[in-house]
């Protein structure tokens, strides 16, 4: 049953972003045609600015979903009710502080930009999208029962909802008005009715969840979920220094024109990593149940499994990335929109490195650690800022970059070697790094040898040259990464057995 929920999780997940893809493609050419490329340089900088306020929520929807495995498998409805009246009580603390917080950055919104013009008063613009923010947090709670449950695949489906009329509506209303405040108000709307969507669907599925007759949380608990809470905060630090701050660098030094640029490839990126991540994500409530079994064995062995197909998915990925995303880019937004061949093959080496994180942090999460690593963040947030500074003056748009992937080696150094393959999964640490190392060697080679093939054959129609380079970097990634790494592994067997059998099953073959 886990296995399937899972399955079906990673199924609603790729079909959600598979279609988010699209629209957010039309929708951003809908902008620059309409608008122009800095304005959707504003959208991609304040949603940078922006996610530096989720460090408000201080990672309490982690702590709580942690928590909710249990009684939910237990079926424990009065522990489940606690849990979720404590967590609305916080989500709606949580709501003010972001609106208090995000009103005092208005002052400082024009230290971001370089060379402002566009036509509307900066500090309006921003309203816009803290409103979006602070409406999403005030109803948002009620997704954690759900995701918990193993039933994301209902809150994807409303997110679908979402974007579907979210994205159109704008695009109706760029083209009959050419106004970006309409484009704005039609996002903050949209957002509004799924939040009443889901916490409509989760009192119903979840009616026990309706009064206010919980009772108090065990001082156990409550006391775990705070001392995560002090070691989630420095998470959510180091998560937006590390991961949500290259737009802004991006303004600060280069203009908005640039974070624009930037930002088409940005939405290939995040578009091909949101569908990586969802494959492994949907697992991660499987992945909870299945710790607190405590079966140290089989918690290795899934591991292991999961891995093997994380990092194929992103290996590939990137090298599809490194190949295919300057003429897709080319071919969507136009040829005055690209960046430097050695940006992209930053950009790409950044894609598999953050991609390799994911097992680690779904084993991570699940297990509870939060604490634990709790100053990690803030010295990888500190390398993060510096190396970005001092690379981008000798490497340009690059050198931020390569400040993200010299900072993520801090992880890979010690909290997931230490904490999560030593401790959770009781491995062998000197195994863990020669690992991440030919890892990362093979991704190296993927990315020259898949690009010194593609460029064997330069046509002159984009889209065949597309075609040409998705089916090269795929070739070549896979037998590199197959013949040099998961053909030795006795787990590939164990995974390809896994995924055949459920293949079967769920086609009642």
């Amino acid at each position: 049953m886990k296995t399937r929920n899972s399955f079906y999780n990673s199924l609603a997940g790729l079909l959600y972003y598979f279609i988010t893809i699209l629209l957010g493609i039309v929708n951003r050419k809908a902008v620059i045609a309409f608008l122009g490329i800095e304005y959707q340089g504003i959208n991609s900088l304040f949603g940078n600015i922006l996610s530096m306020l989720s460090i408000a929520e201080l990672g309490i929807g982690t702590a709580i979903i942690y928590h909710l495995y249990r009684p939910l498998s237990e079926g424990n409805l009065q522990a489940v009710k606690s849990l979720m009246n404590f967590y609305r009580k916080c989500y709606y603390a949580i709501a003010m502080a972001v609106l208090i917080f995000g009103l005092l950055v208005i002052p400082f919104l024009n230290m971001f930009i370089q060379g402002y013009t566009l036509l509307y008063p900066l500090w309006f613009l921003y309203i816009w999208f803290l409103a979006d923010v602070v409406l999403s947090y005030l109803f948002t709670f009620k997704r954690s029962i759900l995701i918990a449950d193993q039933k994301n695949y209902l809150v994807l489906l409303c997110d679908l909802l979402y974007q579907f009329f979210s994205k159109i509506g704008q695009i109706v209303v760029l083209f009959c008005t050419r106004d970006f405040i309409c484009y704005l108000a039609v996002m903050v709307i949209s957002r509004l009715a799924e939040n009443f969507l889901i916490n409509g669907l989760a009192n119903r599925k979840y009616p026990f969840l309706k009064g206010n007759d919980s009772i108090s949380l065990e001082k156990e608990i409550l006391d775990d979920i705070k001392q995560k809470v002090k070691g989630a905060v420095f998470h959510k630090i180091g998560g937006f220094i590390v991961l949500g701050t290259d737009n802004i660098l991006i303004s600060k030094f280069f203009g908005l024109m640039t974070v624009g640029i930037y930002s088409n490839y940005s939405l290939i990126i995040n578009s091909i990593k949101n569908i990586c991540n969802q494959i492994m994500s949907a697992t991660t409530a499987s992945v909870g149940h299945m710790l607190a079994e405590h079966n140290e064995e089989k918690s290795r062995s899934i591991f292991k499994e999961m891995q093997i197909l994380n990092v194929f998915i992103h290996h590939c990925a990137g090298v599809g990335i490194y190949c295919v995303a300057t003429p897709l880019v080319s071919l969507l937004f136009g040829k005055e929109y690209i960046v430097s061949e050695f940006t992209l093959f930053v950009l790409a080496c950044n894609f598999f490195i953050q991609g390799m994180r994911c097992v680690f942090g779904i084993f991570k999460d699940a297990a509870g650690i939060l604490y634990e690593d709790r100053f990690i963040p803030l010295i990888e947030s500190a390398v993060n800022i510096a190396a970005s500074i001092i690379l981008l003056k000798r490497y340009g748009l690059a050198g931020i970059f390569m400040g993200t992937i010299l900072s993520s080696m801090i992880l890979f150094g010690y909290t997931y070697p230490f904490l999560v393959v030593k401790r959770v999964l009781k491995g062998n640490v000197k195994v863990y790094f020669c690992e991440q190392i030919w890892l990362v060697v093979l991704n190296l080679g993927s990315l020259v040898s898949a690009k010194w093939m593609c460029g064997l054959a330069v046509m002159e129609s984009l889209m065949l040259q597309i075609l040409w380079n998705c089916v090269i970097s795929v070739v070549v990634a896979f037998l590199i990464y197959f013949l040099g790494y998961a053909i030795w592994k006795k787990e590939t067997k164990l995974l390809l057995y896994k995924l055949k059998s459920l293949l079967c099953d769920l086609l009642n073959i």
